[in-house]
């Protein structure tokens, strides 16, 4: 657009003006977001390439793209192209995005790959980092035309670049004609409309402006023959301007003393009454060569290289240079750098939709072959079939044979409906269909639906006898039994596998490591074992990373379930080690890694813990939407747990795509928080949720955070025993697991249970809690057995061995309620000024936290024993200004003062780039500020001053994890630090 001739803007006064203020905040540092619609031809480009020069000229970086109608189906392929991303980019940021979204290379042959993971999705994420690094550097402009024939993931990522829009030196403009049918606009609209966007509609211009403009383009005063000429340009401005073109082009328009008329042979050129006659006027001056190429042109996406066109054309390069010129000459090509693109969409739409169907078709067919024999992308030759997908012969299929494992990572959904075809089509005897289905299988695995993955694996197992694919296929079949918490299912498939004489003996190996952990989940530890054992020893015969990966996973639970967790870890690094960077078994590392995290956290080596997470959040990134989300729910529950409930939040609320085991865990940490921060109706809408009433567990994560809320919530409603009987629940076998991972919850069901005058229940939790801290002697269990034990018998010196714990391994949650139960027993023991004392420090920790019913509950509990809160409740933060900012918060606007963008504040406190643009948001709405360069200012006051020692505070912190802290301590600590803050650099 930059480089194209600017035509004269009649008129469009309250448009250009909105504009031109948005490209002054952009330059000022300040962000927006605008969405310009309208009818074909009037006036969105030519709005929009004059904003763009003032951006150039005001020393904006501008880029600009457009999409095409035939690559709706090519998920970011505008955004690629917007944001110039090749391999060989001058600009290492751009070559470092290229390098990050190239997939591993194809296996030679072609083979059922199981890569797990949306590819679309981690090559978004990785779009979106490189736009953040750009901004970095200074004011960012991102221009798209036709919206409405952006891929769904570009109008995904578009949504997500106007949201951040709001704290970036970015301006976001996008233009598209009115296309009700798409949803997915309307959620567009409704995010600018949320979010402080705008949008604008172009109307037709008025007469007057009319022949403002005819007057501009054909240097004179429109006479009254062709003022009325003109009026069936409808106020459009392509319209008139093409009408005047095309009269010119047959000399029907006369000029003298400074107006322009029609001649008498102009009266009688025929109508052209719409938009489209014009334009086909204009192609018809053309000559038949020029004609021909440019309809293969029209099948080439918004630009194409002059030898993409020979291709299509079936000519040599050389041989289209006359035709080229002719068509550059006739204003209906333009350059577009090295390429070459139509002047307006509506010239490619007419010889598009012009070309009869047996010629279009001929052509694209033609297209493809040319393509497919020149190596071009396979992303570009599947948009070329897919028009002709009825008339499909073998050697599509060939092709499609030679080329679906990339296809499926370049362009998935354009794959899944090759394939689906393919399997339509083909011969129930074509050797190529199992071949074929289990590609589809392997792709629906990875982005879903599971149960069509599921079928048309137990559709191969029919159809194959190549070992390979049967031992993939069964591999499938038991790694959705595992994700889908179905661990009988696992067991059964390993047993009809190993009774199929067509198993090769390394599937054997491995799905007998998965069963092995599926024993272990249905809890039948005695067999597991075995299996394991099993697994292991020829997985390490045969030399197969992979089962040995995956018993090594089983031996690391295995141990940890027995108490073993020194060994347990070893075991998880060996295993981290054995199966190095295997691209098909990414999944197994971040589980690996998953467990690592619930590992070391037990044993409270909590900056090691915080570095795998980031490992594993790094990896999931690159995965897709699923592993993400799950990385992040475990990112959230180690957030609550130290309490860094804000940053839980704020990490729950990027989320997108779980398993329902999941689901339910981040359903019932948000109730969690609610509840404990006194937000009931906030809780109650999580708990309400679909399947909120269901709580399995088992797994990496607690569902069982559901029952500690239902449990809250009933005790606020007065139902004591209702809550008890809720949190009772924890002492069944279901569980067992997350009663291991979290034998701090066992307190919180004593003390309600004695509240309840139920020590039956009380003593029963007790002793559960003893006998997982003799299985599991780790500091978390023993620090839970003696919290217990010191409620049950009213002892407060064990009960402030729990404390001493809790402080020190920096779990401020459950340091207030700890603290609150030895002001309980110290009070009714009568010893009132040590009981004010741990109220007093209980009461500082849940101001910290924000944790309003915390500070209510206990006041009521203690106040007949004679203490009273007093001035020192849970003050509520303020709801603006630089003390409204949480811990997190502040030292993240301290970074953004220092000119760091979204993911180098990611990498220097070890949170995700979501996660971070999630604070950032907050903070310029907190500090009532609209940049980030307004931010810096503020900081820079007085006010900001504490966050300049952030980096120094937490670097101090995250060296020495184990030094005890004050009794005052307890707060929320810094991000990146193993421990929090002390008390005197808190505030």
């Amino acid at each position: 657009m930059l480089g194209q001739q600017l035509h004269p803007v009649i008129g469009r006064d309250t448009e250009r003006a909105l504009l031109e203020r948005l490209v002054t905040d952009v330059a000022a540092g300040r962000g927006g977001s605008l969405l310009i619609e309208g009818e074909p031809g009037i006036g969105k480009s030519t709005l929009l390439a004059h904003a763009l020069a003032k951006a150039d000229a005001a020393g904006c970086e501008v880029l600009t793209g457009q999409c095409d109608e035939l690559g709706r189906r090519l998920p970011l392929s505008v955004m690629t192209r917007l944001l110039e991303v090749e391999a060989g980019s001058a600009d290492p940021r751009r070559a470092e995005a290229a390098l990050s979204l190239e997939q591993p290379q194809e296996a030679p042959g072609w083979t059922m790959r199981l890569l797990a993971g949306d590819p679309v999705v981690a090559a978004t994420e990785q779009l979106l980092v490189l736009v953040d690094r750009l901004c970095a550097s200074g004011p960012l402009v991102l221009a798209v035309e036709d919206l409405q024939w952006a891929d769904d993931a570009s109008l995904l990522m578009w949504r997500r670049l106007c949201r951040a829009s709001v704290q970036l030196p970015l301006l976001v403009v996008g233009t598209c004609r009115p296309a009700p049918g798409r949803p997915e606009l309307e959620a567009l609209r409704r995010d600018l409309r949320s979010r402080g966007g705008q949008s604008v509609s172009l109307d037709q211009l008025p007469e007057a402006q009319v022949a403002e403009l005819a007057g501009a383009l054909a240097r004179g005063v429109p006479g009254p023959m062709l003022t009325e000429r003109l009026r069936s340009a409808a106020g459009n401005p392509l319209y008139v301007r093409e009408l005047l073109d095309a009269l010119a082009r047959v000399g029907a328009l006369d000029s003298a003393d400074g107006r322009v008329e029609l001649t008498a042979t102009g009266r009688d050129v025929r109508e052209l009454n719409a938009l489209t006659d014009v334009i086909a006027d204009r192609l018809a001056s053309l000559s038949a060569d020029a004609q021909e190429a440019l309809r293969a042109a029209s099948l080439l996406g918004p630009e194409f290289s002059v030898t993409d066109l020979a291709a299509a054309v079936g000519s040599g390069a050389g041989s289209l240079l006359r035709v080229v010129e002719e068509a550059l000459g006739a204003g209906v090509l333009e350059s577009a750098g090295s390429r070459l693109r139509f002047r307006h969409g509506l010239l490619k739409e007419v010889l598009y939709e012009a070309m009869p169907t047996p010629l279009r078709t001929a052509f694209l067919r033609r297209a493809a072959q040319e393509l497919m024999a020149s190596g071009a992308p396979v992303e570009r030759v599947a948009e070329l079939i897919l028009p002709v997908l009825g008339t499909a012969e073998d050697w599509e299929w060939e092709w499609l044979a030679g080329n679906a494992e990339r296809l499926v990572v370049r362009a998935p959904v354009v794959a899944a409906e090759l394939l689906e075809h393919a399997l339509r089509q083909a011969r129930a005897d074509d050797p190529r269909l199992p071949l074929l289905t289990a590609q589809l299988a392997a792709l629906y695995f990875r982005m879903g639906p599971l149960d069509r993955a599921e079928e048309l694996a137990r559709t191969v197992l029919r159809q194959a006898a190549d070992y390979e694919l049967i031992g993939r296929v069964r591999w499938l079949l038991s790694t959705i039994g595992m994700r889908t918490g179905r661990y009988g299912e696992v067991v059964e498939n390993w047993r009809a596998a190993t009774a199929d004489p067509r198993l090769g003996p390394v599937w054997r190996a491995r799905l007998l490591a998965l069963v092995a952990l599926a024993r272990h989940l249905l809890g039948q530890i005695g067999r597991a074992r075995p299996a394991m054992a099993e697994a292991l020893e020829e997985g390490r015969k045969l030399g197969d990373p992979t089962a040995v990966g995956y018993a090594l996973l089983a031996a690391s639970v295995i141990r940890s379930r027995h108490g073993d967790q020194a060994g347990a870890l070893a075991v998880n690094g060996q295993a981290l080690a054995e199966i190095g960077n295997d691209p098909e078994l990414v999944d197994l590392r971040l589980i690996l890694l998953g467990h690592r995290v619930i590992e070391l956290d037990g044993v409270d080596r909590l900056q090691e813990a915080e570095e795998a997470l980031v490992q594993a959040r790094t990896l999931a990134e690159r995965v897709g939407a699923t592993r993400l989300s799950m990385t992040l729910v475990q990112s959230a529950e180690r957030y609550y747990e130290h309490g860094r409930w804000d940053d839980a939040l704020a990490v729950l609320d990027e989320v997108t795509d779980l398993p329902p085991l999941w689901r339910l865990s981040r359903q019932g940490l948000l109730a969690l928080i609610g509840a404990r921060r006194g937000q009931w109706r906030e809780a109650a809408g999580h708990l309400d949720a679909p399947g909120g009433r269901k709580v399995p567990s088992g797994g990496p994560v607690a569902a069982a955070y559901l029952l500690m809320a239902r449990s809250l919530v009933a005790e606020h409603a007065s139902r004591l025993p209702e809550a008890v009987a809720v949190l009772a629940e924890l002492l069944t076998d279901t569980y067992a697991h997350d009663v291991g991972n979290h034998p701090e919850w066992l307190p919180a069901l004593v003390r309600l249970a004695l509240a309840a005058d139920d020590r039956q229940t009380a003593s029963a939790a007790a002793l559960a809690a003893r006998q997982e801290a003799d299985r599991q002697p780790k500091p978390r269990a023993l620090a839970a057995a003696d919290w217990c034990s010191g409620l049950l018998d009213q002892d407060p010196a064990r009960l402030r061995v729990a404390i001493d714990y809790h402080r020190t391994a920096d779990r401020s949650p459950d340091l207030g309620n700890a603290l609150e139960d030895l002001a309980a027993v110290q009070a009714e023991s009568g010893d009132l000024d040590a009981a004010r004392a741990s109220f007093d420090e209980a009461l500082a920790v849940w101001a910290e936290l924000g944790a309003d019913w915390d500070v209510r509950r206990a006041a009521a509990r203690l106040r007949p024993l004679g203490l009273r809160s007093g001035s020192r409740g849970a003050h509520p933060r303020p709801s603006s200004g630089w003390e409204a900012l949480t811990a997190t918060e502040r030292h993240v606007a301290g970074l953004v003062a220092q000119g760091l963008s979204n993911p180098d504040i990611a990498a220097r406190l070890l949170l995700s780039r979501r996660t971070v643009e999630t604070h950032v948001s907050h903070i310029l709405t907190k500090l009532q500020v609209r940049s980030r360069r307004e931010v810096g200012a503020v900081a820079g006051s007085g006010s900001g001053t504490p966050d300049q020692r952030g980096s120094s505070t937490a670097t101090a912190a995250t060296a020495d994890t184990s030094r005890p802290r004050s009794s005052s301590g307890g707060g929320t600590h810094r991000p990146g630090s193993g421990t929090p803050p002390r008390a005197a650099e808190r505030e």
